[in-house]
């Protein structure tokens, strides 16, 4: 309800949600506009709801990788993303390989990829999807990614929105993902959030590109790639925390113009 148009005080089943307000004894830097919706934000929302205090922080799945979008075209570039957070190069190439097998419909097999005489060795065999991924948990049937490995990355990956990235959510190495961007705009980028908030036009970002000298057709095959827009599918993180105990819980949602839709929620 908090993402859509509001009134002052909102009756959930747990009982009243207490108007939004900043606690001095508390994070002064948590949101206190408790007229307007709920926004994606890199600071989190304050709410009390009984006697718990509930930090809320709201992300745009925009600000990750589509790993449905992924193709020969930015093959390179999602192996360059998986080796930013430390994967062996080698590991790299067969997870990303694999993706695109377990996407593609054929049983042709990429360079280091894996298709279904590969996963027919298991001792409880199955084939790829050839096709989409319907879940983000999916990825774990795919070759090479361990469950470490998709506990590092599941944060940074997503299988909802258009495919571009919204800079202003996007990690570094997120950003390395997109074609034409090296380490330093990436961090470029980020400081630039950092000391003028959202990236809100399209003519910021050029500005940004314009000093690395990426102007005209350059930036445009950018802009394939990248939004400064929010997407409709949206991440919501809150922990409450009463005397020493803590929950915390971690729901996506689909936002239209007049209702939210969970789509899939996660107890952590």
């Amino acid at each position: 309800m908090l993402l859509l148009p509001k009134k002052q005080e909102k009756e959930t089943k747990g009982g009243k949600i207490k108007k939004l307000k900043k606690n001095r004894d508390r994070n002064a830097s948590k949101k206190d506009r408790s007229s307007d919706p709920w926004t994606p934000s890199s600071d989190p929302y304050l709410v009390e709801i009984s006697d718990r205090n509930c930090d809320v922080f709201i992300s745009d799945e925009g600000g990750k990788i589509d790993v449905n979008k992924i193709t020969e075209e930015t093959r390179e570039n999602f192996i360059k993303f998986l080796t930013a957070y430390k994967l062996e190069e080698h590991t790299a190439e067969i997870i990303t390989d694999s993706i695109l097998d377990w996407l593609d419909e054929d049983d042709l097999h990429h360079v280091n990829g894996a298709e279904k005489d590969y996963y027919a060795t298991f001792p409880e065999p199955y084939e790829p999807k050839n096709g989409p991924f319907e879940s983000l948990e999916e990825l774990t049937l795919v070759k090479g990614i361990t469950p470490q490995i998709f506990e590092l990355l599941r944060d940074h990956l997503t299988i909802y929105g258009s495919g571009k990235i919204n800079v202003n959510f996007a990690s570094k190495e997120v950003l390395l993902y997109v074609p034409a961007i090296t380490e330093e705009i990436a961090r470029a980028m980020i400081k630039y959030r950092g000391k003028r908030g959202k990236i809100a036009k399209i003519g910021d970002l050029k500005e940004i590109f314009r000093y690395f000298g990426i102007i005209g057709a350059d930036f445009l095959k950018i802009m394939n790639y990248l939004t400064v827009y929010d997407s409709n599918y949206m991440t919501i993180n809150s922990t409450s925390s009463a005397e020493k105990i803590y929950n915390s819980y971690k729901i996506v949602v689909f936002k239209s113009a007049d209702h939210c839709r969970i789509i899939a929620a996660y107890p952590e």
